[in-house]
Formats: C-alpha cells, structure tokens, sequence
C-alpha cells in the first residue's frame, strides 16, 4: 500500500445515523474553495462533505465505525470533472494503421498499402494524416482506391472535422456519388464527383449509426474501460458527447460497475432542433487546423480563404431563440471569430435570461476580442488544454498578428468568465493542466495549476449547474475527490502527466485504489 489505512476502532456495532463514515487526515487538500483553499483533514458522511479543517478538529468527529485514511502528506483535490469529452466515439472494428506524426506522405501510403495486401478483403483500416501533410494532393479517394480497392480506408486528422475515404469506404456509409449535402456538413467534390474528403455532420452523423450499430454488450465493454481509466486519473464526472443515443448509452453505463458520473449531452446530427431536448450541442464551425473554423479575415497560409460557417443565419437565429425560450442548455462548438461574433450578436437580439441559460462556448479559440459582451450574456467558455499545443500549426494558420489574442485563458479566468476545462482528446487531466501552465501557442495566456484545477472542477460544475454539489472539498458538497500520487502544484512542470490517483472517492465510496 503506498499509504497507512487504519480503523480508528472496531466495527462490532453499526454506527448510527449520525457517525462520520470516513475521515482523510495528514493531507494537502486543495479545496477549490475561495474561502479556504488549503486544509488538511477531511470527514465524510453519506455521499456527502461533513467537515474540512485541521487534523485534530476533523478527528474529533470520528465515531465508532469511522474509517480513517492516513494520506501522508499526499495531495488531495476535488474529483475531476471533464466537461468535453465524447465516450464512445468511433467504435467501429477495424485495424489501425501505424501512422505517427512524424510519417511522411510515403510513409502513409505504404501503410495502407501494406495493410491491404496483409488484411482481408473487407476490413476497415483507418489512421489520421500528420498536420503537415494534409494539403498534400495526393490524398485523394483515387488514390486510395488504387493501393486498396478491397478495404474500406478512413483517413482523418487530430480535429476529427474532416475525413479522406476510398469508394468502398463511401459506399459502406451508403454515400452515393449524388449524395446531397446533409444539414450542418458536406462532401468535397471535384468536376461533380466526390473527392473523398467529407466534413463536419457528413462523418459523425454516420459514426453515430456505428456507435446504435454495436451490441449492448460491446458498448458496457467500451464504456467500462474508459470509466476505469477515468477514475485511476481521478476524474469522477465527465460530461459526454457520444454520436449516439445518450439514453440508451446511460442505461449501459450504469452496467460498467464504476460509479462514475456522467452527464449525456444530445450532439445534435441533424437539423436545427425547435424543441431540443436538454442539453443540446452543435457544432457550428470546424478548426483551426483544417481551416474549418470561420474566420472574419483570411487564413495566413491560405489567402482568400476564411473557412465555413455549418449553419445558416437563419438557422443560428432560431437555435439561439429556441434556447432563449426555453430552458434547455445549449452548448456550441465555436472556434471561429466569424462564427462567435454571429452567435453573440443573435443572442443580444433575444429578450432573455441568457446568464441563467449559461451558453457554453466550446473552445471559443477568438473570445477575447468578444469578452466584454460574452461576460454580459453569461457565456461559460469550455477549453481543452491539448488544443494549445500546437504552436507552429496555429501559427502558420493564424498569423503572427492575431496570435496573442487566440485561445486566451488566463485573461478571461482573471476578467470573471466562468472557465471550465475538457480533454476532448488525451484524457488524463494532469497531462491537460501541464499543456494548460505551458500554453505554447501563447504563452501570455497561460494559468497557473490551482486555476487549472478549479476550472477542471469548480469550472466544470458550473458549467453543468452542479456547483451546489460538486466542484469543491467543502461541506455540503458531494464527497468526490482523488488523493493523487504526487503534489500537482509542486513537482516539475514535465513530471505533471506521470500523475494518477491512488484514491478515487465517488459519493463517498472508495472507486479505485491503487494497491501496488
């Protein structure tokens, strides 16, 4: 054991109604709590928080079946809470590619070709293109049609907004070559013919048929081992977007066996909704890295291109009325400035609440030109630290001039916008405050690890109307919290991702614990 547990005394009796049930001592429990951030004792009671404070004070409180957890000066903090994430994703059986990034176009195409001639007939061999080689004209549905006529190729990117797929890949998805343009996405053509490369709504509208495709007893297998990785890095609730039928997928998360929390958001696949459900994203532009997001100038290394724009104005008009009306969150995918200004200008256009409604804007990569009148309407900006890496792909895109005002953090957490953090890619949440306190892409915008931590915890309750549950070690709050390996807030900024938890609390209740 990497830590003392003892029994303060023996449990020959039940403890009544009133008892402590567990108490942390000798910790450095970072609280998220502005009133007091730093303790060292915690009591539990229930599923909930009874006390926090000095180890002689919270001791007292032990009863007669009071299990007391000596931490040893081991770091506690309140569970992690990722508030973008979407398990499950791409279930489809198929073979990976071993493709890097640091594969050349070469590289690439001798890897499908090698796993054609060595996989059978039919399989679906998929892998992403490196950045730096996405332009490049070879990538084409002819060209995989002639290295692998009989597999059926998906080749996407780190952004997941666009995908290249051979004929025998199209015809699986029943893409036609007069496939028309479905709402909030489109395929790429050439001379009337499809290239291959289809984007936004045009891919997950069909990953989402993959995911309803898959047994009930493949889905709790996948849902199971990412709730068993999520709670060994400590996280105790993720807010999920899963091309799929979120109910369905609850009642299948509940047969996982990990207690862990799950918030199920509807990723809206097709048309504006008049009566959305609760809550509801859309994704409104693409990114960055495949010029998808919509720009109100051109790209730097595209000139007279500004990306895309997924939905009409109209149709923006009427999500953010409907939202207006209603009471159901809306959470949008925007990382253009095009695209956020259209969206906040909509807003200020609709008599409502909208701080009540607390509109989520998904990476918001252009907020800070906008932040004033974001802070009005009671915007919740929802970033993703693995997205702040990648300094030299923004860069080129972006442009040296607009650069230190992109992906701000640090400016809108010290202006008052509620922040919350998200993976939506790597998951561990230490690798993800490292990429956060290092900010390479701009570094002016970097945090420090205890406003990581709060974003990915008090932020992320907030951002989920949780914040009178969750988010803090304080009493009252849900007893979720992690006691983790190393001290976050002190051990070498590149020793941060080596971090999990030795303990993870959910509602009271020992989840995971580390045995060796």
């Amino acid at each position: 054991m990497l830590f003392t547990l003892a029994l303060a005394a023996s449990c020959r009796t039940a403890a009544p109604p009133s008892a402590t049930d567990l108490i942390l001592v000798n910790g450095k429990v970072f609280t998220a709590d502005e009133a007091r951030p730093w303790a060292a004792a915690v009591a539990i009671r229930g599923d909930r928080i009874t006390a926090v404070g000095d180890n002689e004070d919270v001791r007292a409180l032990a009863g007669p079946g009071t299990r007391i957890i000596d931490a040893a000066g081991r770091t506690i903090v309140p569970g992690i809470n990722d508030a973008h994430v979407h398990q499950p994703w791409d279930v489809a059986v198929g073979y990976d590619l071993p493709i890097g990034e640091a594969a050349s176009v070469d590289d690439l195409i001798a890897a499908v070709t090698a796993a054609a001639g060595s996989r059978p007939a039919g399989t679906l061999l998929r892998g992403d293109i490196p950045l730096q080689h996405l332009d490049d004209p070879r990538f084409t549905r002819d060209t995989l049609d002639r290295i692998a006529p009989g597999h059926l190729v998906r080749l996407g990117h780190i952004g997941d907004h666009s995908m290249l797929m051979n004929t025998a890949a199209l015809r699986a998805w029943d893409i036609a070559e007069t496939a028309s343009d479905p709402p909030g996405g489109w395929f790429a053509r050439r001379d009337g013919r499809l290239t291959g490369w289809a984007y936004e709504h045009a891919t997950w509208a069909r990953l989402a048929g993959d995911v309803l495709a898959r047994s009930d007893e493949e889905l709790v297998a996948s849902l199971r081992v990412f709730a068993n990785e999520a709670v060994r890095m400590g996280i105790t609730s993720v807010q999920t977007m899963p091309p799929g039928d979120g109910a369905r997928l609850s009642r299948l998360a509940a047969r996982t066996g990990v207690p862990l929390r799950w918030r199920w958001i509807d990723f809206q696949m097709a048309r504006i909704a008049d009566d959305p459900r609760s809550p509801v994203k859309y994704i409104l532009d693409g990114t960055p890295l495949e010029r998808g997001a919509a720009l109100i100038s051109d790209y730097a290394d595209r000139p007279a291109h500004r990306g895309r724009v997924n939905y009409s104005d109209v149709e923006i008009a009427r999500l953010v009325e409907t939202a207006g009306r209603g009471k159901a969150p809306l959470l949008l995918h925007i990382s253009g400035d095009l695209t956020l200004e259209k969206v906040l200008r909509a807003m200020q256009g609709v008599n409502a609440d909208w701080p009540s409604r607390r509109v989520r804007i998904e990476h918001g990569d252009f907020i800070l030109p906008f932040l004033e009148d974001a802070k009005r309407l009671g915007v919740v900006l929802v970033q993703n630290p693995s997205h702040l890496m990648l300094p030299a792909v923004m860069s080129a895109r972006i442009g040296a001039e607009r650069l230190p005002s992109f992906q701000a953090l640090r400016t809108p957490i010290e202006r008052g916008l509620p922040v919350a953090l998200g993976s939506d890619g790597p998951l561990s949440p230490w690798l993800n405050v490292m990429f956060a306190t290092m900010h390479p892409t701009n570094p002016s915008e970097a945090i420090s690890r205890e406003q990581a931590v709060v974003a990915y915890t008090r932020g992320s309750a907030y951002a989920e109307f949780t914040e009178r549950d969750k988010g803090m070690i304080a009493p009252g709050k849900l007893a979720d919290l992690a006691v983790l390996s190393q001290d976050v807030f002190t051990v070498p900024t590149q020793a941060l991702p080596a971090t999990e938890s030795i303990l993870t609390i959910i509602g009271g209740k020992v989840v995971y614990e580390k045995t060796n």
